[in-house]
């Protein structure tokens, strides 16, 4: 991990860079799977389907969280930080821990967005799941490159999982008023 010395403003510059980068990434690569990959969900028509279809695809999403776990063991496996109270290496896990936590965090709010999300959609829309999954793990990729380039390289993994996630909820939010409005 490199020594960073820009400004601050320098570094808001790059971050909005990223997250600007990230916002077309996100509409290119959901757009395109969505109207042009083979994706089958003919046979996705009832609640109960649509629901085990997601628990699919959102097991697919946590091997995330699997990958930023081994990432971990790896560091302990092969540092002094094998022995957490002793070994006096904690600093060389921190970066993976903290890629580990955030990506807990991401995958819970994104569990909870695609599961309701999948209580909106008719058949047709089903795509939008596996292009959502698909998202999720190319952005925590991205994430996890990022940050362990230099921290300040992580904003584009983290808002390509972060604001499709917030769409999602939006999304959502206003099907849940709409459905108690009228």
């Amino acid at each position: 991990m490199e020594k960073d010395e820009k400004t601050l403003e320098e570094k808001k510059k790059l971050i909005n860079k990223q997250k600007g980068a990230a916002v077309v990434m996100i509409i290119l690569i959901f757009t395109t799977g969505f109207y042009y990959c083979p994706i089958n969900v003919k046979d996705v028509k009832t609640p109960a389907e649509r629901l085990v279809f997601t628990i699919r695809c959102l097991f697919v999403s946590s091997f995330s969280i699997v990958f930023a776990i081994r990432s971990v063991a790896l560091t302990r496996k092969n540092t002094n930080a094998i022995d957490p109270v002793n070994g006096g290496g904690e600093s060389l896990v921190d970066v993976p821990n903290r890629i580990l936590r955030n990506t807990v965090e991401q995958f819970f709010l994104h569990m909870i967005a695609l599961l309701t999300l999948s209580s909106f959609l008719d058949e047709g829309s089903m795509k939008a799941i596996p292009m959502l999954t698909f998202i999720f793990i190319f952005g925590r990729t991205l994430f996890y490159l990022g940050y362990t380039y230099s921290p300040l390289y992580r904003a584009l993994g983290f808002a390509s999982t972060f604001l499709p996630t917030i769409a999602t909820y939006a999304y959502c939010s206003f099907c849940i008023v709409k459905s108690l409005v009228t």
